[in-house]
């Protein structure tokens, strides 16, 4: 069943929405099947935006929870927050036909968690970009993650 949700801006500014990351949350399915929409404790902080997000929580869709998280520190460190994710609902068939190595799992974050730790350089100066050394990590680091995720060679620095 659809259901969509529309945000006036008689309740929340484009201003708030903006501000508090408002369409950066994110909607999960609970093990009970009800759903949870995922916000930063910037929505939580704007009081139009947490009455926005509380009612929603009380109106008959399957959202029954609003859970918040402090992602300050992430988005300061250059992170910020997601785009706008989108949910699709699949079916068994439709989640069997997907690429199985891009799908999260224990397994799959440790192999990426390492991939990070092994190419990410701890600071970057502008001198940095200067240096060729750099676009040869960016093109190593981008070519194992791709052999990671089993996507084939999608770089054109991959099909020479």
């Amino acid at each position: 069943e659809l259901h969509l949700l529309c945000v006036k801006t008689t309740e929340v500014s484009v201003e708030d929405a903006i501000k508090s990351y408002l369409f950066n949350t994110q909607i999960i399915t609970l093990a009970n099947g009800e759903m949870a929409i995922i916000a930063p404790t910037n929505c939580q902080e704007n009081p139009r935006v947490h009455k926005y997000l509380s009612n929603i929580a009380a109106q008959h869709t399957p959202i029954k929870h609003v859970h918040y998280y402090d992602v300050k520190e992430s988005m300061r460190n250059g992170g910020g927050p997601a785009c706008l994710r989108l949910r699709v609902a699949m079916t068994a068939e439709e989640h069997q036909a997907l690429n199985q190595h891009t799908l999260m799992n224990d397994a799959q974050f440790e192999r990426l968690n390492t991939w990070v730790d092994n190419h990410y350089r701890d600071t970057l100066n502008v001198a940095d970009l200067a240096d060729p050394q750099l676009l040869i990590e960016s093109r190593t680091a981008l070519d194992e993650l791709t052999q990671l995720l089993k996507l084939g060679s999608v770089y054109p620095f991959q099909q020479d």
